[in-house]
């Protein structure tokens, strides 16, 4: 029974030095590759300048700090969501393991067909590092990339991954301008507002108009301009305030552009402008969406239209889908600031 034990003991010992061994050689092997390269990694993310991302397809975007501002081709705000991840994505970046021999020459081909190009700026004209980035391995947990670092390219692919986080990576360099963009309507500050046009296409009478006169805010008829007595100025100075952070839910890629077209030659559920006092302004105009999920009323009926989402069409450009739990708060009627009067 001792000798027993004594031989399990040996066997132990020796299966663990050969796993070290083995673990050590092909961690030696990966960097002793002719031509590898596998300093994916950036530590220093706070340094890059500039990203510019090119699919197969010939679509690309380029994202750039401006003034610690991320910008969307040099024309709009950037989701910091999206920034953030590609942050940490340079920075977590580890090698997984080597291509297998065996399937070296496919995934040299596969990468040089249909990769998508992302090239790294440090404050310079030339990108300190490209990433050529394939598609997943078999089990989704990897992601199959090539390396070209200082202008020099890697020759040899490897499957690449972040250490705990589960998925592959090739789906967060994508190349559709609009998918990088903010999604930010309205983001002002009070006193930047110069004025806030609000139109209900449904009930005319309780459009309205908020203007900054001498930094004070008051309330106007929608369509003689008078201004309105009786408005409460605390309510008017919250209601302003609400313009911080509006933002719209998601993008719409579906729609075909025929109903695009329909849904903004109809009737608009309401509008509202906001100008600032350089000259900007941005402009919403939302539409009834149909309850495509037949959604019932208290007697049991569906309602006309969808009770959570609504078409929108941003500054004539884009087109999202905007909720109602973020829209309700501004969309008060002309009313609401005139409840005090007696």
């Amino acid at each position: 029974m001792k000798s027993n034990k004594i031989l399990i003991a040996v066997l132990v010992i020796l299966v663990a030095l050969t796993l070290f061994f083995i673990a050590k050689n092909d961690k030696g092997t990966i960097k002793e590759i002719e031509g590898a390269k596998t300093d994916f990694a950036i530590e220093d993310t706070a340094s890059i300048t500039k990203i510019f991302i090119a699919d197969a397809k010939g679509q690309t975007v380029t994202l750039s700090k401006q003034k610690n501002v991320w910008m969307v081709d040099n024309k709009y705000i950037a989701r910091p969501d999206n920034i953030r991840l590609l942050m940490k994505t340079f920075s977590r970046i580890e090698v997984k393991a080597p291509v297998p021999r065996a399937a070296m020459n496919n995934k040299i081909k596969d990468l040089a067909t249909s990769a998508t190009k992302v090239e790294i700026f440090v404050g310079e004209d030339k990108p300190v590092k490209t990433y050529y980035v394939g598609g997943p391995t078999l089990d989704h947990q990897g992601t199959y990339m090539l390396l070209e670092s200082e202008g020099v390219k890697s020759s040899v692919p490897f499957v690449m991954y972040i250490p705990g986080f589960y998925g592959y990576l090739t789906t967060r360099f994508f190349t559709e301008p609009t998918q990088w963009r903010d999604a930010i309507v309205f983001k002002y500050m009070p006193n930047e507002i110069k004025s806030i046009s609000v139109e209900y296409f449904e009930t005319p009478t309780q459009s309205f108009i908020i203007e900054n006169e001498n930094d004070q805010f008051v309330l106007k008829d929608f369509e003689t301009k008078n201004i309105v007595s009786g408005a409460d100025t605390a309510d008017l100075k919250q209601y302003v305030s609400l313009y911080q952070k509006i933002y719209y839910e998601m993008i719409d890629i579906e729609s075909t552009p025929e109903k695009i077209d329909s849904v903004i030659s109809s009737k608009p559920y309401f509008t509202i402008e906001v100008q600032d006092f350089i000259g900007g302004k941005n402009k919403i105009v939302a539409y009834h969406m149909p309850n495509f999920r037949q959604v019932l009323d208290k007697n049991e009926e569906p309602f006309e239209y969808d009770v959570d989402r609504m078409y929108a069409y941003l500054n004539d450009d884009l087109f999202v889908f905007i909720q109602f739990a973020t829209f309700d708060q501004i969309t008060l009627p002309k009313s609401y600031f005139l409840r005090n009067k007696s």
